[in-house]
């Protein structure tokens, strides 16, 4: 049983991820050490991950219908979000780095189980039988890489030096831990295949892809590559690509049970959504860059000069950090309440789980 479809899911939710490790894995080491290059910043982050966080935009405030079913929230999130943020940074631009990561961790995993969410659901798949739940395990298989960055070395951050609370550790039982951790992914693949042949469950490849998937993929972006390439190319693909696809998917089938679709909407929807984002996300990381770094002038610049000099060292750098972080944090919020299955989202559950698509 698959997501969107056999060979959709494939092409967009695994096999991009799975090109990443093996490049990976040729690239010399001495490569991996580098800072992540202009070029795989531009593709990746801009591209990806900052374009994801604003397609959330066609899923709630450009949809009329949803934003009529989500309208306190779509309103209140990014007022309070300014308030809170607002008050931390005043506090110490610390803390306020400090709480960004820590919610962006937070919604990542949370990103990875509700796909496996979706999986289960669409497969049916009983959970009361397991010893190894599939949501514990998930979250052990992310939980884990993220405890060894924090007792360990590593030669990458999620946003900036010092955002989590790190220290050096000397890990004399990683041999345990580790063997503690492998050994409970096998038992769940293990109690997966025995459930199958019992007829149980169903075997769902999706699902079980997911699941190897995300365990493979933090392990090796933090655990095994000690590199700032290798985590920002195993992150940003594994979490972005997925979530463009959702709401592109959503979108399309919203429109198909409506019956409004027809192929050249199909086409404008997928344009739309990607480039409108696109170019968000291309104006977020000038302003980010123009006010707040100044480390990717050469990039921006050869397109459109910057008009102002930076705020750094002035009294407006905390409302620009502020500002330029509230698109990130909305769409961390957002993310608990429009992907809910309940009475505010009516069309989920029959576009994403109910109808079937191989």
């Amino acid at each position: 049983m698959w997501l969107f479809g056999k060979y959709k899911d494939l092409f967009i939710l695994f096999i991009p991820v799975w090109i990443i490790w093996i490049v990976l894995f040729l690239l010399p080491n001495s490569f991996l050490q580098n800072d992540v290059p202009l070029w795989v910043w531009a593709v990746f982050i801009l591209g990806i991950d900052v374009t994801h966080v604003w397609s959330t935009l066609f899923r709630t405030y450009l949809d009329k219908e949803e934003f009529k079913n989500h309208k306190t929230v779509l309103i209140l999130a990014p007022i309070i979000a300014f308030i809170l943020l607002f008050g931390i940074a005043r506090e110490a631009i610390t803390y306020f780095w400090r709480v960004l990561a820590y919610l962006a961790v937070f919604h990542f995993m949370k990103q990875q189980y509700g796909f496996l969410a979706l999986y289960t659901a669409k497969a049916k798949i009983k959970q009361h039988h397991r010893i190894f739940k599939d949501k514990w395990v998930l979250y052990f298989s992310m939980l884990y890489p993220v405890l060894f960055w924090h007792l360990s070395d590593r030669n990458f951050v999620w946003f900036v030096d010092g955002d989590f609370l790190t220290t050096t550790f000397q890990f004399s039982w990683r041999i345990i831990s580790e063997s503690v951790y492998w050994l409970t992914m096998i038992g769940w693949l293990i109690e997966e295949i025995l459930l199958v042949q019992k007829k149980v469950n169903t075997l769902s490849y999706g699902r079980v892809l997911w699941l190897i998937t995300t365990l493979f993929n933090w392990y090796l972006g933090i655990v095994y590559f000690n590199s700032d390439i290798a985590f920002t190319l195993t992150n940003v693909v594994a979490h972005g690509l997925p979530y463009l696809a959702l709401v592109i998917f959503y979108q399309i089938k919203k429109n198909r049970f409506k019956g409004f679709l027809t192929q050249k909407k199909m086409s404008w929807i997928v344009i739309s959504i990607v480039t409108f984002s696109l170019l968000l996300a291309f104006t977020e990381e000038y302003f980010w860059d123009m006010l707040i770094n100044r480390e990717k002038d050469s990039f921006f610049t050869s397109i459109v000069n910057y008009p102002m000099e930076s705020v750094v060292n002035s009294s407006w750098q905390i409302i620009a950090l502020v500002l330029l972080s509230l698109p990130q944090v909305t769409h961390y919020i957002l993310d608990g309440f429009i992907w809910k299955m309940n009475d505010s989202n009516p069309h989920l559950k029959h576009l994403l789980i109910s109808d079937k698509n191989g």
